[in-house]
């Protein structure tokens, strides 16, 4: 089925449909750190460690992030959606004291985050209307397990676990 609309219009309205977990992206600046809600981050390699995510080329907190050389990307869990909105709003007050931002011996700490992932961006690539992002990572920390903030149609959840599916059943290895 196929809704009216363009293509432009759809992809969007495809996209809100699609849940993702939720972070902030932060790099250190002459000018002090700069920092955006990201929720593009996708896992790309293990061997060696690589993610990748977008930024919009339309704003300047994206505009300073890829001239950074230093990134930290913060997975952020279920309490931290007050912080997702103030990174993802270009007026709000940034790394404050009240939102628990400390600077650490690798780079700016953000407590609650459930992971912290730094490291150096590998490529820049112009894309349509964003940039992607590769970033070597070369400090993973952990944090407390939480459960996740996803980012879905506009708003931010929790989401809960599903009852016990056939997939999810142990094999049964048969012998004959």
């Amino acid at each position: 089925m196929t809704a009216g609309g363009s293509l432009d219009d759809r992809f969007k309205a495809g996209f809100r449909r699609h849940a993702a977990g939720v972070t902030i992206v932060v790099g250190e600046t002459p000018d002090g750190p700069v920092g955006a809600t990201v929720s593009s981050v996708a896992s790309v390699s293990a061997d060696p460690p690589l993610l990748s995510f977008s930024l919009a080329r339309t704003g300047t907190a994206g505009a300073r992030l890829v001239g950074s050389t230093d990134l930290s990307v913060f997975v952020l869990g279920a309490g931290q959606a007050d912080l997702a909105t103030a990174y993802a709003d270009r007026r709000a007050e940034r790394f404050t004291a009240e939102q628990g931002w400390r600077r650490g011996a690798n780079g700016l700490v953000l407590p609650g985050a459930v992971a912290t992932f730094r490291g150096r961006p590998a490529h820049v690539i112009p894309a349509g209307s964003s940039w992607l992002v590769l970033l070597v990572v070369e400090d993973v920390e952990l944090g407390a397990s939480a459960p996740p903030l996803v980012h879905h149609d506009r708003a931010y959840w929790t989401p809960a676990p599903v009852p016990e599916t056939r997939a999810q059943r142990p094999l049964r290895v048969v012998e004959g």
